[in-house]
């Protein structure tokens, strides 16, 4: 390692030109090292501030022939905004200590180290920091235009959405999820490895509408810790099975359309039921005012400052009944929503 390591150098310069010459490759890193996430969601781009998508829902059914029929639905439309909001990180590196911290490990597009230009190799490595800490906030993130120095703080994830659907404080003002709207279901109990197979597939069962249920491709988001219960619970009430002696879990019993989906990410007193179609990671990637650069520090002659602008959020395409149900463990009496 030292022999590889020495009288290597980086210069602020040699970081500049390699953001200039690789930013293509280089501004998707982030969304990379959502990887675990990325491939269950949907993705839109282009977004700079805030888009309004329109969601339109009616009653239209086709009945036998009557000269006078007159329906008595309509259109009604409903907008769901999609927003991204413009962060930024600007922070001083040892390049050289980066350059010891990454080697022989594969941080860019299935190449390894030694066949990619060390320089590219310090800079893609910094892009997927940022990417790392948008996964593990992708859930429970919210915007607080106050503070400026964590990723906790810079945009709206998706649990931070649902709960102002929940409770009305959205866009439009307007409760959007709730038990009688049948996308909403409140859990009483913890979920152990006692009970995590009844309520998880009561969540589907019983708390799901019809509509959602037929949907070929639904995914069943979740904690890791709620998976390892599951897959517990499993395994003591029913036993090993001829052809899963692993007893690895992928889809929902009598529910092969569900796909279960632990993540390390989603928070422990909650669950989601959606179609990959309905889910979306928001990016821009497509303007001049997402910058990526290093520059030399102005505080000594050693370090470098890493720049980094973004747009970044996330959002529901609809949080109808049809398309997204929601399990939260209903809170203690006296406490907040």
């Amino acid at each position: 390692m030292a022999e590889q390591t020495e009288g290597i150098k980086f210069t602020p310069e040699s970081l500049s030109q390699t953001f200039k010459t690789y930013r293509k490759d280089l501004i998707v890193q982030p969304m990379f090292a959502m990887g675990e996430l990325l491939q269950h969601c949907s993705i839109a781009t282009g977004i700079r501030y805030r888009e309004i998508w329109s969601e339109m829902t009616g009653k239209f059914q086709l009945g036998n022939y009557k000269k006078d029929k007159k329906g008595k639905g309509g259109v009604d439309i409903k907008a769901r905004v999609f927003e991204t909001f413009f962060g930024n990180c600007i922070e001083p590196i040892d390049p050289n200590k980066i350059y010891q911290s990454i080697w022989g490990s594969n941080v860019t597009k299935g190449e390894g180290l030694k066949n990619v230009p060390i320089v590219l190799q310090v800079c893609a490595y910094m892009m997927k920091q940022l990417g790392e800490n948008l996964f593990l906030n992708a859930f429970t993130a919210k915007h607080n235009g106050e503070k400026f120095d964590e990723t906790a703080d810079f945009f709206n994830g998706f649990r931070t959405i649902i709960d102002n659907d929940i409770a009305g404080t959205n866009e439009i003002k307007q409760v959007l999820i709730a038990e009688d709207l049948k996308n909403l279901k409140y859990g009483t109990e913890d979920i152990t490895a006692d009970n995590a197979v009844d309520i998880i597939e009561d969540f589907y069962w019983n708390g799901t509408s019809e509509k959602l249920k037929k949907n070929p491709a639904l995914q069943y988001f979740m904690s890791t810790e709620h998976y390892h219960n599951y897959c517990k619970d499993y395994r003591q009430s029913f036993g090993a099975l001829p052809y899963n002696q692993k007893f690895t879990k992928t889809t929902l019993d009598g529910a092969t359309n569900v796909e279960l989906v632990p993540l390390a990410n989603v928070p422990k007193d909650f669950m989601l039921i959606t179609p990959k179609s309905n889910i979306y990671l928001l990016f821009n990637q497509k303007g001049d005012d997402e910058k990526f650069l290093v520059e030399r520090s102005l505080e000594n002659h050693y370090d470098v400052d890493f720049l980094a602008n973004m747009f970044f959020g996330t959002q529901f395409e609809s949080v109808s009944s049809e398309v997204l149900a929601v399990w939260e463990k209903k809170p203690a009496a006296g406490a907040g929503a």
